[in-house]
């Protein structure tokens, strides 16, 4: 008997290092330091996480992307780790979504945004593109 209790706890241990386990699928992160988005139809899904402070007035705004192919999904702002900080910098993540259309055959396409304040000319803000491509389904 107490060989079958060890060998179960064993076993329980075991399990989660051996693969049986099931595998967490994690959304691929996208920053300006990262701007090529590969998607595959397995995983038509992406963040693009973006250093912000809403404290400024600035605010990324999505000013140019293909309707026919991205949706964009969720738009939220992540504080800073060290919330302790008025003011602290933290980072705007926009959640993207590939229609099926996008893999009907390899694409490329662009993501655009501008960080600026509403308030003031386009002229004065500065911005960021990602270059999305899709991989065609088999």
């Amino acid at each position: 008997m107490k060989k079958i209790i060890q060998f179960t706890l064993i076993l329980r241990l075991a399990l989660p290092c051996t693969g049986f386990a099931a595998a967490k699928s994690e959304i691929p992160v996208y920053t300006e330091q990262k701007t090529s988005v590969l998607a595959t139809a397995n995983q038509p899904k992406f963040i693009i996480k973006l250093k912000s402070n809403p404290t400024t007035g600035y605010s990324w705004f999505l000013k140019e992307y293909n309707t026919h192919y991205l949706e964009p999904v969720k738009h939220e702002f992540q504080a800073a780790e060290n919330r302790q900080r008025v003011g602290a910098p933290g980072y705007e993540v926009w959640t993207f979504k590939l229609k099926p259309a996008a893999f009907a055959v390899p694409l490329q396409t662009t993501l655009r945004f501008v960080y600026a304040r509403p308030w003031e000319k386009s002229s004065q803000s500065t911005g960021v593109a990602f270059g999305v491509s899709t991989i065609e389904k088999k």
